[in-house]
């Protein structure tokens, strides 16, 4: 159960921080709360799909930074 609980609050602080600083979605929205809380209740679906989506966010900054030189 401690492997649950820590593992649901990572996926929540990790899409609670995407969540606030986008800018495009109005913070009072009660879908955007909505998904945010399903997100966490199912993040052994969910934090392998924010892993690959931060891994291929890392290795495409350093390739484009080798192009423009």
């Amino acid at each position: 159960m401690v492997l649950y609980i820590t593992g649901a609050l990572l996926v929540f602080g990790v899409s609670f921080r995407a969540f606030w600083k986008d800018t495009s979605t109005p913070k009072t929205d009660r879908l955007s709360w909505m998904v945010l809380m399903i997100a966490t209740l199912f993040w052994p679906l969910v934090l392998p799909s924010i892993i690959r989506k931060k891994l291929a966010k890392s290795t495409a900054t350093p390739l484009k930074a080798q192009l423009s030189q």
